[in-house]
């Protein structure tokens, strides 16, 4: 498969004190000249970018996994084809509808009133997944920066303006989050799935 090259404006930022002392004790402007980016910048803008595309496909996994057990839970395990169990499913869980903090809200719901995950693990997994949902909105509606002294910045709005620093730190706990979250979806859908059927 081809790779796709497209066009993509980049910010860069420096901090800059565009007045000087001159000889007579007052202040005038200072000349800018011209800023060069290195291939380091470059680079670590092109993995925040990836990783942010990263972040995008694998709330897609965990929303998935949120349909899964939503599915389960108020239709009941598959069987074999069932006309209600896949107009729910097309119709309300995959529709847009339905957005990715109400599946989220429900899941919880589900999870705590029917206590299928023991103790802080329902903590947990609430907050990994709000987590991963403001992490997919902020590289979805966010803008990558690269700052001259804090590397590569990612600007978004969420209630105010806010900038999240990408850095390795960041990465390691992004990396955490998904997997452990992803850990305690499977977690409830197989305790889900030893709940025997109501009559």
């Amino acid at each position: 498969m081809r790779e796709i090259n497209l066009p993509i404006s980049q910010t860069f930022s420096m901090p800059l004190d565009v007045r000087v002392l001159n000889g007579d004790g007052k202040y005038t402007d200072a000349p800018l000249g011209t800023m060069v980016v290195d291939g380091k910048a470059w680079s670590e803008i092109e993995a925040a970018r990836k990783n942010g595309g990263s972040i995008l496909y694998a709330t897609t996994s965990i929303e998935r996994k949120i349909e899964g057990i939503l599915l389960d839970y108020f239709m009941g395990p598959f069987a074999r084809f069932d006309p209600k169990r896949n107009i729910f499913e097309r119709e309300i869980l995959k529709s847009s509808a339905l957005s990715f903090n109400a599946k989220k809200e429900l899941v919880v719901k589900v999870l705590t009133e029917n206590e299928l995950l023991p103790g802080k693990k329902k903590n947990t997994a609430q907050k990994y997944l709000k987590s991963i949902m403001d992490w997919r909105n902020a590289f979805a509606h966010g803008t990558i920066i690269h700052d001259s002294k804090r590397g590569c910045v990612l600007e978004y709005y969420s209630g105010h303006s806010r900038k999240l620093n990408l850095s390795d730190g960041y990465w390691d706990e992004v990396e955490i989050s998904f997997k452990q979250c992803e850990s305690l979806l499977d977690e409830v859908s197989k305790r889900l799935s030893n709940i025997p059927p109501q009559a």
